[in-house]
């Protein structure tokens, strides 16, 4: 997977399905800042994991509290190295 892949798949639940604006997912982003309740946060989690097919424990969620933070997350789990 390239990282355009990653970045299209990644964004896609919250520009797409949540209305976040782009200029905002910024790593430093809370979600909750973003307007995302917790129902959100579950239904993208969801769509993370279809995105990407894979599984995210529930006890790796509560660990996602900013865009930077689902970002890493996704990429070591996906093993993304990122190169300049």
């Amino acid at each position: 997977m390239t990282i355009e892949d990653f970045k299209e798949k990644f964004s896609a639940p919250l520009i797409g399905k949540r209305n976040v604006d782009f200029a905002n997912l910024k790593p430093e982003a809370q979600f909750i800042d973003l307007g995302l309740n917790s129902l959100d946060m579950v239904e993208v989690v969801i769509d993370f994991e279809k995105n990407f097919n894979i599984t995210i424990p529930d006890d790796d969620i509560e660990k996602l509290l900013t865009v930077g933070d689902a970002e890493k997350y996704l990429k070591t789990r996906l093993n993304i190295i990122e190169t300049e």
